[in-house]
This record gives structure tokens, C-alpha cells and sequence, in this order.
């Protein structure tokens, strides 16, 4: 079944049969729409580490549309962004993952170099300076967890641990590394440019 765009269409998720939604109708021409692609959470931590591109914009047409209802564009059983043709002059790079497709293949990387947010993961001095602090805490971690598993004394000068003591340092310790590495991968200082 095919379905006919409106006005309203515009600013719409569009959703795959599976309930996915792949991106969003930036503009109408006729009998085509223009989407914005929607990444998931893998898609965008993938194309932060040049692991893979988010894939571009591409057009949509009235016969890959199965209806359309008052809040979502819903695509036709068959449709594959691999297939979707792209804006005059723009260029798409999409795995297998991204398209949807269910032949149970994983998707292949590409050597791309772009990154999501202009800026790379531990290009700035901010971000060098958390990844160190962050590889520090998650050795004192290490250390936290396996002095209290051993009943022993902290750095052999400090307070003797428990296994309850030593895990809550563990804790401690890998909850600041886990936050400065986030923070190395995906802060831009404004101080740092």
C-alpha cells in the first residue's frame, strides 16, 4: 500500500516494520522525503571511533511507505536504507547493521576517519589528561579489590582491608575511571581549543 505525504509529514520518526526508528522526514519534494538518519547508541559509538559512518540522508518514496499515521512514518515490510538512494551530491556509507537487514549478518566496518562530534577521542589535552586519570583508576581499582580479597594492608602502610572495604573502594575506584573515560571520549572542553 502505498501512502501520500503531507506537510504534517515533516518532522516525523520514520520506523521500520521491526519498530525501529531509523531517522526523521526533514523535507517533502514531490512524491519523495528527505530523512535525516536517527543512530542508535551503537551507531553513534561506533562512528565516535571510526569503527563505521553514520550513514547520510536519504530519500524515501510513496511506495516504500506502508501507511502513515499521526505520529510515525511506517516503512514497508522489504525497504533497506542499503537501497534508499541518497541527495544529489551526497554520499552514504552504511553497513549491513545499519540498514536493518535481517540475514543475521553482523555488518562490516569501514576505515573511515570521521567523528560524530568533530571532535576524535583523546585528540584534546582534556581529553588525554581524563583517559590517564581514568587508566589510574581503574588500576587503584585493581588494587582495592585484590588487597581486600587478600585481607591485606593498603599500598602495605595503610589500613588493613576487608573483602566488604576492598569492594567498596573497587567500586569507588572503577566509578571514577568509568566516568573519566567517558569524559575522554566524548567531552570538548570549551578552554582547550
Amino acid at each position: 500500500m502505498c501512502a501520500t505525504f503531507t506537510d504534517d509529514d515533516v518532522g516525523k520518526p520514520v520506523e521500520r516494520t521491526d519498530g525501529k526508528v531509523i531517522g526523521t522526514v526533514a523535507s517533502l519534494e514531490t512524491g519523495t522525503a528527505r530523512v535525516e538518519p536517527a543512530p542508535d547508541v551503537v551507531d553513534a559509538i561506533k562512528a565516535r571511533f571510526g569503527w563505521d559512518e553514520i550513514g547520510g540522508p536519504f530519500i524515501l518514496h510513496e511506495n516504500d511507505i506502508r501507511e502513515i499515521s499521526e505520529t510515525r512514518v511506517h516503512l514497508s515490510e522489504g525497504f533497506s536504507r542499503a537501497n534508499a538512494p541518497t541527495p544529489a551530491g551526497e554520499s552514504t556509507d552504511r553497513s549491513d547493521a545499519e540498514t536493518g537487514s535481517a540475514n543475521g549478518s553482523t555488518g562490516s566496518t569501514s576505515n573511515s576517519t570521521s567523528n560524530a562530534g568533530g571532535v576524535g577521542p583523546f585528540n584534546t589535552r582534556f581529553q588525554i589528561g581524563a583517559a590517564v586519570v581514568s587508566g589510574i583508576s581503574f588500576l587503584v581499582a585493581v588494587v582495592f579489590g585484590w588487597t581486600g580479597y587478600q585481607g591485606g594492608a593498603l599500598f602495605a602502610v595503610g589500613p588493613e582491608l576487608s573483602i566488604v572495604s576492598g569492594a567498596a573502594g573497587l567500586m569507588m575506584f572503577a566509578f571514577l575511571g568509568v566516568i573519566s573515560l567517558v569524559a575522554a571520549t566524548y567531552m570538548k572542553p570549551g578552554f582547550d581549543d
